[in-house]
């Protein structure tokens, strides 16, 4: 037994390295030998939940759970499990009693509250983060499940001191680069440079830049630290000079802050959020070149569809494309596609509908833009293009998964950080009928 139980640690071991399939390998080498081991099945589960294999995932936990009850780890990660599979019912018994087992371990608490948040219940989920914070008052991931609660219900005061907590997870500390300036604060340094680095996704990019001339109008240019195809977007931005893929590529400057932490400097609210309804554009010349390629005649509408796969909520947010399907049927109307590396099983789908596909000559945000500048209307999931339409002033509609993202707020159909955005939100956790039915119908209004 003892030598099991060192097999079982090593695999722990290689899967906290991340060598999962070695992990893997090894527990089923194990249950091989000791195939009633719980822990084993346990261990096993954990891993396959991390490769996205849920339904196996689910099935060795359950398994583990039946021989041995009392490991609240087990019915936190079968609770997960469940709530990939949407089965809130269960998921909430599971984390509830992972609670019930070990009710001062905080991380327990933040595994209900997000059970709660998926079956929209907020104030339950606000209580199980107070809880958790009771007992770990420095615990990251409930700071930063409650600052997305605060967000999401507009309540943006206390919700950026909590996003603050950001900095303090692992994954964000290991991830970003090291800065040698002081912290900015918001003050006025007239004649002086300010580095903005962009520290989260695409789209959130996209979403903060709008902050970027504001900051100008207090010192004396601003220098971006982003991904290369975002440069030809900020760059054209008021009061940016330069744009800079690496720290070491940075001019001179005073100070830095991140962009996500700009909404705090600035103190907004629900009623002061900034920015024109068209702070980014494209390229006059790159414009032209894409409207030499489009379709005339009809009403020119991009779609996109499905998200970066390696996003850990691309699972709720993509869209099968053979639901969207119908906005081919439409007269008078012509779907393009934005989409990168489309899905291959979305593939006859597209020929299907016809679509014109622009994918070829996006080789970089400067290329999205040019292309949104010719369309219409731009139909898209929560993505960066959303982000960059929206942020373009062109007319976008967001197809919202719930329970959704802080910026979308709660039970809205607008958004007050993006005059030219509609929002169609799931009415169930999961289920994109409705939503796309709605958005169909309203596509055909349109036209």
């Amino acid at each position: 037994m003892t030598d099991i139980l060192q097999r079982l640690n090593q695999a722990q071991t290689v899967a906290n390295q991340g060598r999962l399939a070695e992990a893997e390998a090894m527990c089923r080498d194990i249950l091989a030998t000791a195939p009633d081991m719980p822990e084993a099945a346990a261990m096993l589960g954990f891993i396959l939940g991390r490769l996205n294999r849920f339904e196996e995932a689910r099935a060795l936990l359950e398994s583990a759970i039946a021989r041995r009850a009392d490991v609240p780890h087990w019915h936190l990660e079968l609770s997960q499990s469940y709530r990939r599979a949407l089965r809130l019912d269960e998921a909430l018994a599971r984390a509830a009693e992972a609670v019930r087992l070990a009710p001062n371990d905080a991380r327990f608490h933040v595994g209900l509250a997000r059970v709660h948040v998926e079956r929209g219940d907020p104030a339950a989920a606000r209580e199980a983060l107070l809880e958790a914070l009771l007992r770990a008052p420095n615990d990251v991931d409930a700071h930063l499940a409650l600052a997305h609660l605060w967000l999401s219900e507009g309540e943006y005061r206390p919700g950026w001191e909590e996003y603050e907590w950001r900095f303090r997870a692992p994954r964000f500390q290991t991830a970003m680069p090291r800065f040698t300036r002081p912290v900015w604060n918001g003050m006025r340094m007239p004649g002086r440079r300010i580095l903005v680095a962009a520290d989260q996704g695409f789209g959130d990019a996209f979403h903060f830049s709008r902050y970027l001339p504001l900051v100008a109008e207090r010192c004396g240019g601003v220098v971006v630290l982003c991904r290369a195809a975002q440069i030809p977007v900020f760059s054209r931005l008021d009061g940016v000079t330069d744009c800079v893929v690496s720290i070491h590529d940075t001019e001179p400057h005073a100070a830095w802050c991140w962009m996500a932490s700009l909404p705090r400097l600035f103190g907004t609210t629900l009623d002061n959020i900034p920015g024109t309804p068209s702070y980014l554009s494209a390229d006059p010349a790159r414009q032209a070149a894409i409207a030499a390629r489009l379709p005339v005649g009809r009403k020119r509408v991009g779609l996109v569809w499905a998200g970066n796969p390696d996003n850990s909520t691309d699972w709720r947010r993509s869209v099968p494309l053979k639901l969207l399907a119908p906005l081919a049927e439409i007269e008078g109307l012509q779907p393009i596609s934005l989409q990168l590396s489309p899905p291959e099983t979305d593939r006859a789908t597209m020929r299907d509908m016809g679509l014109f596909d622009l994918s070829d000559a996006l080789s970089d945000f400067g290329e999205t833009a040019a292309a949104i500048a010719n369309l219409d209307l731009t139909i898209a999931v929560d993505s960066a293009v959303a982000h960059l339409s929206a942020a373009m002033g062109v007319p976008t509609w967001i197809l919202v998964y719930e329970p959704a993202d802080w910026r979308w707020l709660t039970g809205r159909d607008d958004s007050p950080w993006y005059p030219a955005a509609r929002l169609f939100r799931q009415t169930e956790v999961g289920d994109w009928t409705d939503p796309v039915a709605r958005l169909i119908a309203a596509a055909r209004d349109w036209v």
